[in-house]
């Protein structure tokens, strides 16, 4: 099991820009925007990133949101 830190820097470049080529859904990878260093599947970083994305949902939330759910 590793211990490795998640980060959405590119290990190659750490550049944080990415981006998605077309394709079908559920098979497009993540691409660095500045080197083209493969993240993989879209899903599998996604669900790597999951904690930061969590975190960033939760600051978006406004405080109306919860009381009208």
């Amino acid at each position: 099991m590793t211990t490795e830190k998640i980060s959405p820097d590119c290990p190659e470049c750490g550049n944080r820009r990415k981006r998605l080529p077309p394709g079908r859904e559920s098979q497009y990878h993540v691409y660095c925007d500045e080197c083209g260093h493969d993240f993989g599947r879209f899903d599998h970083f996604q669900a790597q990133l999951r904690h930061l994305l969590d975190d960033v949902e939760s600051h978006l939330k406004h405080p109306d949101d919860e009381a009208r759910s």
